[in-house]
């Protein structure tokens, strides 16, 4: 479907928000008696945090990574409790957070002083963060064991859960998966913890039957795969539609220009690709200033009018350029450069990156259309 942008530059996405509210049935499907944590941070990773709360509203919690998202849900009504993933806060930041339904996670013995200065009347909520392999934000076993009793204890302190977060979830066969579910397990034994979260969305997908009572989703509630793509990986790959997920981004252009060039012809810049043969050449008005990856690499699949063509040359800042050999094509033709029938993860894989860059990356010049 065509859609009309406001603006005259032809590239926009499509948010499909009844996708992501497929995807969340999926994920409980797949963990029934696990609460869903959706992760909307990065405004929603890159589809509109309000957008995707909205399309979210039956999960359980919501995820961000500041208080600034707190306050754009909040004031766009959002009532649903949210855990600050990795934010700063001071003492009057967290005697605000239990009024707000917010809870904070605490990953870092700096951040004991602030919580002791927490009011008596406070009844906050929060996460204590283990590292158990990961090797980035969260506790170690040993210091995690020396303050959670105390903060299971502590005056206005009102609940504690524990989480993890696993460093190889996207390749379960990983055997370092295991021993962080099992460090994790064995250091929460000895507490009255309210919940236990270790899952994000590659662990929910591979470990559901160790989903315990909480688990953090947020790619495949956008409709993508968190493992790699099956496409260029049938080993490893689990692709969106083998898990039953909606792509709820569709990154959409239109060909400006149409033209026929001689066999030995350089495309782009640096004149690295040349023609092999006389060819019909599209060009595209898309480019990295729009959030297509710079490093995409000739070859990288362009739908347009339901064939795949090849991108060719190096993108530039505004255009790609595709071969369009004997696909009927011609100026106002719409291309799809990621989404249902161009799967992302492709993209991704074949840019040396992964999706959730190439979500996120989207600019603000590129019109966001929501349906």
């Amino acid at each position: 479907m065509s859609y009309q942008t406001s603006n005259n530059r032809a590239a926009h996405v499509v948010i499909d928000s009844a996708a992501i509210e497929h995807n969340l049935t999926r994920v409980t499907t797949i963990v029934p008696s696990a609460k869903v944590m959706a992760v909307v941070k990065a405004d929603g990773y890159g589809h509109g945090m309000e957008v995707a709360a909205k399309a979210l509203a039956n999960a359980d919690e919501f995820a961000v990574s500041s208080l600034d998202d707190v306050r754009r849900l909040r004031s766009q009504g959002f009532d649903k409790p949210i855990t600050m993933l990795s934010a700063t806060f001071d003492v009057d930041d967290l005697n605000s957070m239990s009024a707000q339904k917010v809870r904070p996670v605490i990953y870092d013995l700096a951040q004991l002083p602030t919580l002791a200065e927490l009011s008596e009347k406070a009844e906050l909520d929060l996460w204590l963060k283990i590292d158990t392999g990961m090797g980035r934000l969260g506790l170690c076993i040993d210091d995690a064991h020396l303050i959670a009793a105390r903060l299971l204890s502590q005056s206005g302190v009102n609940s504690v859960s524990a989480m993890t977060h696993l460093a190889n979830a996207d390749d379960p066969e990983h055997p370092n998966n295991q021993r962080q579910i099992k460090r994790f397990l064995k250091f929460a034994e000895p507490y009255d913890f309210s919940q236990l979260s270790i899952m994000n969305s590659a662990g929910t997908v591979a470990f559901p039957q160790q989903a315990n009572s909480m688990v953090r989703p947020g790619l495949i509630l956008y409709g993508v795969s968190p493992q790699l793509s099956p496409q260029l990986s049938p080993k490893l790959g689990v692709s969106a539609q083998q898990l039953d997920l909606r792509p709820a981004m569709t990154l959409k252009s239109k060909l400006i220009s149409v033209k026929r060039l001689p066999v030995g012809s350089p495309i782009g810049y640096g004149s690295r690709y040349t023609l092999d043969s006389d060819s019909r050449i599209g060009v595209i008005s898309c480019g990295y200033a729009d959030g297509y990856p710079r490093h995409a690499p000739s070859g990288t699949p362009v739908l347009i009018n339901g064939m795949y063509v090849p991108l060719i040359g190096r993108v530039s800042m505004d255009l790609i350029t595709v071969d369009l050999g004997e696909v009927r094509a011609e100026v106002g033709d719409d291309v799809i450069l990621w989404g249902a029938d161009n799967p992302i993860e492709v993209i991704a894989e074949m840019s040396d990156t992964i999706a959730y860059e190439l979500l996120c990356g989207i600019t603000s010049r590129v019109e966001r259309i929501v349906i």
